[in-house]
């Protein structure tokens, strides 16, 4: 009898383990526990800026530029801890937009037979930050111009190819510094317009001195 007794207690003792398992699974979908874990996966996630990126106008003949340019400032600004991209800029709490300058090209060095080896192209754009109060803010020009060489080819496709992979440098380039300068913006000063061609705004304070729009 004792020893029955102890294969009764054994066996009981093992079948309540499925049921003491199932009870803790119950505990850990209380309401309110998933949210909380989300919340403490993600601290920070009410002091990020939520950003959207207009598509930026293609001023220059470059066919695609104006999405390559949009592709860079998107990438740039998903990279960074402060900023959280959003596509309806009535949920942002800035607004990025602006357009692309037609580009600048010139020849920088030649053969012997007089045929350019080296071609240089600048990239310039126009860009402007709109906060959800409607303060406008024009990014800096000095920061959102650069120039890059590219190799000349007597294979058209070849030279056209280097110079789309210049154009895309220069879009990460200025991607990266217009990440700067949104992560450093504290103070914006209102702008009178809210064109980017028809206004003359002043810069951001840290951005150095204001200039004019230019067309």
């Amino acid at each position: 009898m004792v020893r029955l007794g102890r294969w009764l207690l054994l066996g009981f003792l093992i079948a309540s383990i499925p049921l003491v398992g199932a009870g803790c699974g119950y505990r850990s979908q209380l309401p309110g526990a998933s949210s909380r874990v989300g919340a403490a996966g993600d601290p920070g996630a009410a002091h990020r800026t939520r950003l959207a990126v207009m598509a930026i106008r293609n001023d220059s003949p470059e066919p695609w530029l104006d999405r390559i340019v949009g592709d860079a400032l998107r990438r740039e600004m998903g990279l960074r801890g402060r900023l959280d991209l959003v596509n309806d800029p009535q949920q942002a709490d800035l607004v990025l937009r602006g357009r692309i300058r037609p580009l600048g090209t010139r020849s920088e060095s030649f053969s012997s037979f007089v045929a350019a080896l080296e071609y240089s192209v600048t990239m310039v754009l126009d860009l402007e930050i709109v906060r959800a109060g409607g303060l406008i803010v024009r990014l800096d020009p000095r920061m959102l111009s650069e120039s890059e060489l590219y190799l000349a080819s007597a294979d058209i496709e070849i030279t056209r190819t280097n110079r789309l992979e210049a154009l895309r440098h220069l879009s990460d380039v200025i991607a990266s510094r217009v990440a700067d300068s949104i992560e450093l913006m504290e103070a914006p000063i209102p702008d009178v317009s809210n064109s980017p061609s028809e206004s003359s705004p002043r810069t951001h304070p840290s951005a150095g001195p204001a200039k004019r729009g230019g067309g």
